[in-house]
Order: C-alpha cells, then structure tokens, then sequence
C-alpha cells in the first residue's frame, strides 16, 4: 500500500548538448518528461524545441510493413554507436517498402477480390434453383424484377394481400430466419407494389453484376476465388521468404528508429532559454544516482533533484508499489484512478476486502478449485490480469466452501472430515437453517460497518497528508463522522441486542449530537483552520439551508452505505438456495439423467455467480468504500522507454 518516491530532474545546458541530454535520460528508460515552461514563473524568454519528429513517419512505415510481413516487432541489443541516421534508415525502409511493400499491397489486393468474391457466391447461392439469365429478365422493358429476403413472419403476411393479383413472391430458398427470393410487377404498378413490400420488411439484393444464369455464375466465382486463393498462396510464400532473409536488419532498424523517436520526445519537451536549454521530469527516486553519473559526464550540463512531495502543485506522476499479494488488484485501483500523490494507495485495502467478500459470497469447495483452475489458465495461457486477482479469490472462496461445508452444492459431502478432523457430528454451518440465516445477515452487516469505519480512518490519515486538517476534524468521513457513527451502532447494537441502555443523554449529547453539528459546520470551520475571514458565501441564512437538507443526505449514506453489505450474506443464501433448485430439478430424472443437470447446473451457477459476485463486490469497493476516502486523480507514471514503443 505504498507510492514509489519520485524526483523531480531539472537539466539545465548549453544547446549544443541538448541532444547528448535527451539521449542520455532515453536509455535510463525511467525519464518522463514534463511540460518544461510551467515549472517557471518567469517563462516569458523561454522558447518551446519544437524539434519535429522526422524518424515518426519512418518508424510507422517500417511497423506497418513488418505487421503485413508478420513480423513481430522486438527490440534487439544493439550499440549506440550502430545506430543509423535518418539518410540511410530513410534509404532502408524506402527499399523495404519497394520489395515487401509491393508484395504486401498485391496480396492484399488479391485478398479484397477474395472477399468479393465470397460475397458474390454467398449473394448468388440463394437463387441457383433459377434457370433465368438474369441480365436478360433485368433488361425486361414493361416489368421490374426484384431480387431479395423476406423474413419469415412477412412472408406469412403476404396472404393478407391475396385480392392483389400482383403481390406475389416467388421464394428460392430460406434459411432460419429469411424466404430468398423474387417478385415481378409491372412497371405502372412498381411504385404501389415496392411500397407494400417494404413495408414488409424485404430487403433488395442487387444482382445487376450476373450476366448468367445464379449457378453458372457461382460456378465462375468459385473458380475465380480458387485461382486468386493460389496466387495469394505464391505471394504468401515470397513475403515469408523475404522476411526470413531480411528479419535480422529490420529489427536493428527498427530498434535505431525506436531510439532515434524516444530520444526526439524527450527533446520535444527542453525550452530553450538564450543559449541554453532547460529540461524537467520525473524519475522514481532510487535511479537518482544514476541519472546524475550520467549527465555529470555531459560537458555544460547542470542537474539538480528535489523531492515530488515538495513538487505537489505540479501532480507529480504515480508509480504504484505494492508486494506480490497486493499487486495483481492494482489493475483495479487503475480502472478506478490512480491515487494523488498525497493519498493512500488502496491496491492493498482492495486485496484484503475483495479476496474476503468474494470468498464469503461465493463459498464453495468445489466451485472455488474450479474457479482457481480458470483463473490459472486466464493468466497463463491468456495472459488476462482478471486472472491474477481471481487466484488468491478462488482460495479463499475454497476456504469459505470448507467452512460452510458445501462442495458443488452437496452439503453433507464434508461431513465425515469434520468427524475425522474436529469430533463433530454435523457440519457447522448449515446455510439454509432460520438461524443461520439470521446469523448471516447479522454478519454481514457487522462486516459492512467494519470496514466502513476502515474506510473513514484512511480517510483521516489521507486528509492529514494533504494537510486537510478541517476535513480530517470535521468531514462526514473524518474524526466527527467516524465518532457519529461507531456511537450510534455501538448505541444500537447494546439497546436491541444486548440489552444495555448505553444510549444516555450525555451519551447521546455528547456522541452524537454534538458530532452532527461538527459536521454541519465543517466549511466555517476548515476556513477558520485555514486563517481565512469570510467564513460562510453568500451569508450564513444561504449556507444553514444548504446545509440542512445535505445532513438528510449525509445520514442517509450512512444507512445506505451499511445495508449494502446485506448483499454479502444474501448471496451465501442465495448460492445455497440455486443449488438447491439444481439437486431437486436433478431429482426428476434417472441416473444419467440426473448426472448431466448436476454438473450442467453446476456449471451454470459458477459461471452466473462468479460474474454476479465479482460485480457485486466491486460496487461495494468503489460506491461504499472507495467513495469515504479516495479522490483518485493521479496520472500515472510513463516514462520513455524504447521496448515499450515495440
């Protein structure tokens, strides 16, 4: 649950060393520049390197030809000193996009007719039963001639139309969902007939390029598309041939390319200042000696760091740094916004509580290893990060399972184990009784409000790094929400289920109340914190009405809030309750009969229950959790780096 700490470089240098710079910072791959010009108050001197990119356009061409040739893109080590200049990499692409280029462009070409050619007999396949030219039924002079589909429900309309002697259509073939096929009217009747049909819902097929009969012309497309597939077959072979002798020189151009374009971007970043250029950006903090050996070793170049945290108006960039555990659900944490510089990262918050949740809603033996077995394969094979954060939920939810004593929904499998391993005679837990149920949804209350005051103490922890001390004191989330609401639940959890009036006047005073006012003042006060003298805009009648009807809000969320965690003990029940409808639908049949909707039913309620609780928990996260204590507006860390342009 930590930020990488980063530095701010700033590199100041003669012009002529600019170039030296930029290349330096590019194979350090952990430079990100930044807007040069906003880091100086007196800016007006300092002119923008608009340094045009020439190696772009090139390094775009070379991509497109190896992505034609199937090629992969890669960086290969290759020496600074071997990289070419713009003449003689301008010189190689323009000779590879001569001999691959024309190659890839006629065996594209002969790809298109292909397609068309598909289209033709896919057009065409539908009327074969025709024996009509039909270039010589279109040339007809007193009736037109229309080819196309009809879906089903309209063809069987047309009986309404049964006393016009001229709606009449003549199906050639049909498929699930269309008749294929013709109509004919004469031509002073086109109009009136074409509308009718339209409202039918038909559909024009134009065969105007068929100057044969649909079967003899399907048999010459065919044909054609062989002859093309062939010659396609031909060019294939050449480009791979030429890619197998040529592969080693593109991949060094291309790395030059790469360089020569990360370096320009770096450039494109300087302000010159007189003679001299100024350059800033960020780099993670443990590459600060590096980067500094580096430049020092470049004549007339000055270079000097300072810490991000003292660089906070300027939004230094987040580079996330969490353990092994924490680090696949940073893939959550970036879909909802990266943390400001000055917030708590939640990757590991996230990891915790998700893992937890999904395990508890989702908690079954045999549909947990399922689920792990999936997940490995999702990252492995389809290298899916969903896959990374699935794994350690999976077990959990095999924990959950073992604990509730379900395993693909049988829920006496386990009880032999907890004989052998504990003494028991019965499983624990038995989901489905009326007390359990009601011990359940109590819990999963419990769980909500639990973390709902994690929620609010992080909230006071990132509050005091922004140096928000009002907000930290005052807010809905600080100090004054955190003390209403464990006082009123730990008031109400005494008086209804313990029996223990704790709810006194001084209590309720004290507790309460007076934290309610603290947070209907929390704007008047935060200024007065701040040393600032207009306490309330627009007058204190405008701000008290205000206020007054957002407390209803305020209150509100806290009740919503914590019964949206019921959602967790009603999907144990719910999982139970669908298992359930499985075994008595399974029931109802003989052994292989029952066998087959078992493991199908299983297969089912995995499948609709994984993705139903993997939604579920994250709308807790982001609406009940994420919304009490994080902003997210950082911007991430990119620095420039030639493998990532691969």
């Amino acid at each position: 649950m930590a930020l990488e700490r980063m530095k701010l470089v700033n590199v100041i240098g003669l012009m002529s060393y600019l170039d030296d710079v930029a290349a330096a910072l590019g194979q350090t791959g952990v430079f990100q520049p930044d807007e040069t010009a906003e880091f100086y108050s007196d800016n007006e001197n300092m002119i923008p390197v608009n340094a045009s990119n020439e190696f772009e356009p090139l390094l775009e061409r070379l991509r497109e030809l190896m992505n034609g040739a199937g090629i992969r893109p890669r960086i290969v080590d290759l020496p600074e000193e071997k990289d070419l200049g713009f003449e003689e990499a301008n010189r190689f692409v323009g000779d590879t996009a001569r001999e691959l280029g024309s190659l890839i462009e006629r065996r594209d070409t002969l790809r298109r007719e292909i397609n068309v050619c598909t289209e033709n007999i896919e057009k065409a396949e539908h009327y074969v039963d025709l024996t009509l030219d039909i270039n010589k039924v279109n040339d007809c002079e007193y009736i037109f001639t229309r080819f196309g589909k009809l879906p089903k429900d309209s063809y069987i309309k047309l009986d309404n139309y049964k006393e016009n002697p001229y709606v009449e259509f003549f199906p050639c073939s049909r498929d699930d969902l269309y008749y294929w096929g013709v109509y004919v009217v004469p031509v002073s009747e086109a109009d009136k007939i074409d509308r009718i049909f339209s409202r039918l819902y038909f559909e024009r097929v134009e065969l105007d390029d068929i100057h044969d009969t649909p079967s003899n012309y399907v048999k010459q497309q065919k044909e054609l598309k062989t002859q093309l597939e062939a010659q396609v077959k031909t060019l294939d072979k050449e480009i791979d041939d030429y890619a197998k002798r040529h592969t080693d020189d593109i991949h060094k151009i291309f790395t030059s390319l790469c360089r020569h374009h990360a370096y320009l971007s770096i450039k494109t970043h300087a302000c010159k200042y007189r003679k001299s250029f100024v350059l800033v950006g960020w780099i993670p903090a443990e590459y600060e000696g590096q980067v500094e050996n580096l430049l020092s070793a470049i004549e007339s170049v000055e270079v000097t760091f300072t810490n991000a945290k003292d660089e906070i108006k300027h939004s230094p960039p987040v580079k996330l740094k969490n353990p092994f555990f924490f680090r696949p659900f940073e893939y959550y944490t970036e879909m909802y916004g990266l943390p400001n510089s000055q917030e708590i990262d939640p990757s590991g918050f996230i990891a915790i509580t998700y893992t937890l949740l999904f395990g508890i809603m989702f908690a079954d033996v045999g549909q947990g290893i399922m689920l792990l077995i999936a997940a490995i394969i999702m990252l492995k094979v389809k290298k899916m990060p969903l896959g990374a954060l699935l794994i350690p939920c999976s077990i959990c939810s095999t924990i959950f399972g073992f604990i509730f004593g379900s395993v693909f929904g049988f829920e006496e499998l386990l009880t032999p184990v907890y004989k052998a391993l504990f003494g028991l005679k019965d499983k624990p837990i038995h989901v489905m009784e009326g007390e359990t149920t009601k011990m359940l949804i109590f819990g999963a209350v419990g769980i909500g409000v639990v973390l709902l005051m994690i929620a609010m103490i992080l909230n006071i922890i990132s509050c005091l790094k922004r140096k928000d001390i009002g907000g930290a004191l005052f807010g809905v989330n600080g100090v004054s929400g955190l003390v209403f609401y464990t006082a009123l639940v730990a008031g109400l959890v005494c008086t209804l289920l313990l029996g223990v009036n704790i709810m006194t006047t001084p209590y309720i005073i004290g507790l309460i109340v007076l934290p309610l006012i603290l947070i209907f003042l929390r704007e008047p006060l935060s200024k007065k914190l701040r040393g600032e003298k207009k306490l309330f805009e627009g007058g204190f009648g405008s701000f008290f009405v205000d206020n007054f009807f957002e407390m209803f809000e305020v209150l509100l969320s806290y009740v919503t809030n914590t019964m949206s965690f019921l959602r967790v003990g009603a999907f144990v029940l719910v999982h139970a309750g669908m298992m359930e409808v499985v075994f008595v639908m399974a029931g109802m049949f003989g052994p292989v009969g029952s066998t087959i909707t078992i493991i199908l039913g299983n297969v089912l309620v995995m499948a609709l229950e994984a993705l139903l609780v993997g939604i579920q928990v994250l709308r807790l996260e982001y609406y009940e959790m994420f919304s009490r204590f994080y902003i997210g507006d950082g911007r991430k860390y990119e620095p420039v780096n030639v493998k990532n342009l691969s």
